[in-house]
């Protein structure tokens, strides 16, 4: 059994999806305007271009990554995207027809068994919930009672739950352990048992995994606690190996249970992709983000840290995206465990809203468009080399025929 501080008991466990942003109040314009001296016409008609530009931007979008800013070019602001156009650079990384294998990268049961079989250090399920599908070894859980049952007799906490087929931490709980008919929960409250299980059937019985919860560096768990904060490593490949592009380590806030930016009070910091130094980090967005040099808790340093294991880092994640090499760019989900790095997620079709928001500058800059060039050259040559193989396999196949 698991002991927690417990402050009180909630009646939902999972975190739950976030409405879409409403369009900016006058309010906010108004404010915009008295802070920077940018008139409300002015904004209109910037965020209205950007909105229909190649940047693709929702109008919140704008505002969340404080382009009102007179200080950043109007060339600075193109190079920004919104999450629209984030989805059509990723795209265009990885030729249409060439990556057959979204579907089963995206499956967060058969991708980390993968990974883990070629001996990736990865997150372990000790049980999925699911009415269709089947995971060999792995128990599947089908009804309310077969997951209480689970929780109360077989599984070892902590634990990490989350849908299978959803990013962005929704539908997620740390789970510490189970005291009576109550769900200990990692943010130091508690869940009726039996609600949580049919909150988990309602809601995802399609698919929900249950995994061992990471345990971290005890450098980061210095910073963060022990919610784990982990490292989105985004990589591409061209005609060399893959390589890191950049990577921004997700800070979770003090009473959250993941590390996602959008929830209230989370931080977020840049990270040298060589190195693995941390530069300026910050908490919030728009009006409301500031620079920040500690952890608001633990007093730990953030800015200017040096990130431990790096060069482990940087080579498991490009050895993971050689795995799936008609990938053009991969995000990748990573926590910094005591003996080595390990991957949570594979992302792909990461949201570059986290490289913007933590390095301050526009995807599209002018030290990445080279790559990306490259990256989608070499992305329709494997597609071309394909095709060309598959017509010379078609023509063989006829001949072959004839000749019979």
């Amino acid at each position: 059994m698991t002991t927690a501080v417990i402050d009180e008991v909630q009646d939902k466990a999972l975190l739950a999806v976030p409405e879409r942003p409403p369009s900016p109040p006058a309010a906010m314009m108004v404010e915009v305007a008295r802070k920077y001296g940018v008139s409300p016409l002015r904004q209109m008609r910037e965020s209205f271009g950007l909105a229909m530009g190649k940047q693709r931007f929702h109008l919140h979008e704008y505002y969340t990554a404080g382009l009102y800013d007179p200080e950043i070019s109007a060339e600075e602001k193109r190079q920004y995207v919104g999450l629209r156009a984030s989805y059509k650079l990723n795209t265009r990384l990885g030729a249409k027809g060439l990556v057959t294998m979204r579907s089963f990268a995206a499956d967060k049961v058969l991708f980390t068994s993968l990974i883990r079989q070629l001996g990736f250090g990865t997150t372990q399920t000790q049980a999925v919930v699911s009415a269709v599908s089947r995971f060999g070894s792995i128990p599947t859980l089908e009804t309310v009672e077969q997951l209480r049952s689970f929780l109360t007799e077989k599984a070892q906490y902590p634990l990490f739950g989350k849908p299978q087929s959803f990013s962005g931490s929704y539908g997620s709980a740390l789970l510490l352990g189970v005291e009576g008919e109550m769900l200990l929960l990692g943010n130091g409250k508690r869940v009726a048992l039996d609600g949580f299980c049919k909150e988990i059937i309602d809601q995802y019985g399609s698919g929900y995994l249950l995994q061992s919860a990471l345990v971290q560096h005890p450098e980061m768990v210095a910073v963060t606690g022990k919610a784990v904060g982990s490292l989105r490593v985004v990589t591409v490949r061209d005609s060399n190996r893959p390589q890191v592009l950049y990577s921004a380590w997700k800070i979770p806030a003090p009473d959250a249970m993941s590390d996602n930016f959008w929830q209230s009070g989370s931080m977020i910091a840049p990270v040298d992709a060589m190195t693995g130094k941390v530069g300026q980090a910050r908490i919030g967005t728009g009006l409301d983000a500031r620079n920040i040099d500690v952890h608001p808790v633990s007093g730990a340093k953030i800015t200017g840290k040096q990130l431990p294991m790096w060069d482990r880092v940087r080579e498991m994640v490009c050895e993971a995206h050689a795995v799936v090499p008609e990938f053009g760019i991969v995000g990748w989900d990573v926590a910094i465990g005591p003996d080595g790095p390990m991957i949570i997620e594979h992302n792909a079709n990461p949201f570059h809203t986290l490289y913007q928001l933590s390095h301050c500058r526009g995807i599209n800059n002018p030290d990445f468009m080279p790559i990306f060039d490259r990256v989608s050259a070499y992305s329709k040559e494997l597609l071309e080399g394909r095709r060309a193989l598959e017509k010379a396999r078609t023509k063989e196949i006829r001949r072959t025929k004839k000749r019979a």
